[in-house]
């Protein structure tokens, strides 16, 4: 009985320190854990979380077959080389290369909102400085889900594949606001179904400056993290945010262009811009108890839980009111 308290007391500071490395940067830490003693040493992978991208900019472009500060965690060979984490490749012709069969390409939103009056004037600008910087081409488009995706463009019959990474960025004030209207849950929901499995979740800005959101927002990037499985990465602000998005290509064409002769073969084959269109624009499809599901998560204090509870029950508005029109009044 006393080794399962110890460790159940161990968890509550456990966490604490998870949420302290992951938010390390914050000039306002978490409050400290209850207790005296030294902390007790967990065998979690957790606990060793380091943020993949510092504010202060300090990754440096990484050649083919470096290993340098700019090899990120969110292409880790070792985790995606396992056999339910194998990426996705594009066809392979015989014994072509990579880069002499494909032109990677960056592919951002048009409806992103980098701080400019219009958002496609702003979506080219951050493009164009990318470009100036990296050298690898960007492109603007409308997208059907997320923020900004990778393709790899054939260099000859010019057919594009969607590779297997696609990225959401939120600001620190967005990211508020989402968790409040619930656009927060929603959208995760679709990264999680448009079939990529690299899921990236940007968030650009300091959390301690969101008046009254501090604990929410580092909640949020917390549990998308862990238990929803996306690499979030966290950026100092607009100019960080476009290194982060040259650094994440180069890296991302390293890794298919070391990996391709090996992995082409490994039967999961990327999915055409259209196939990947397609897809996702049926995820837009609500039914009409999604679409009351999400109504009642307007009601303060109605939780997805609560509001996937009484859809069973009742999966429309008009067979709640039925059942309340059904109520004997009592008698007073």
């Amino acid at each position: 009985m006393y080794f399962y308290i110890t460790v159940f007391r161990g968890v509550g500071p456990w966490l604490i320190r998870c949420m302290k490395g992951f938010f390390e940067e914050s000039s306002q830490d978490l409050p400290p854990g209850k207790g005296k003693g030294p902390l007790p040493t967990l065998p979690c992978q957790i606990a060793q979380f380091h943020p993949p991208f510092s504010s202060q900019g300090t990754f440096q472009p990484q050649l083919p077959g470096e290993k340098g500060p700019a090899e990120l965690d969110v292409l880790d060979k070792n985790a995606l080389l396992m056999n339910n984490c194998i990426l996705a490749m594009p066809p392979r012709q015989s014994t072509e290369d990579f880069l002499e069969a494909y032109e990677v390409v960056l592919v951002l939103d048009d409806r992103e909102n980098f701080g400019f009056h219009s958002r496609k004037v702003a979506s080219r600008k951050v493009a164009d400085q990318i470009y100036s910087q990296f050298k690898v081409p960007v492109e603007v488009k409308r997208l059907p889900v997320g923020d900004g995706i990778w393709i790899a463009r054939h260099r000859q019959h010019r057919t594009e594949y969607v590779l297997d990474f696609i990225v959401e960025r939120k600001n620190v004030a967005d990211l508020r606001s989402s968790i409040r209207d619930n656009r927060y849950k929603d959208q995760k929901t679709r990264l999680q179904q448009c079939g990529l499995r690299k899921l990236l979740y940007l968030v650009e800005g300091d959390p301690n400056t969101s008046n009254g959101s501090v604990a929410s927002i580092k909640t949020a990037c917390f549990t998308t993290e862990i238990l929803e499985g996306f690499d979030v990465l966290r950026t100092s602000g607009y100019i960080d945010t476009i290194r982060t998005y040259g650094y994440l290509t180069l890296s991302i064409i390293d890794y298919y262009s070391t990996n391709f002769s090996t992995l082409a073969k490994s039967g999961f084959i990327s999915p055409t811009y259209d196939e990947f269109e397609g897809k996702c624009c049926g995820l837009q499809k609500k039914t009409v108890s999604q679409i009351f599901a999400l109504q009642l998560m307007q009601v303060p204090q109605v939780t997805e839980k609560v509001a996937l509870a009484v859809i069973e029950l009742y999966p429309t508005l008009f067979s709640l009111a039925r059942a309340y029109s059904m109520l004997v009044s009592p008698l007073f």
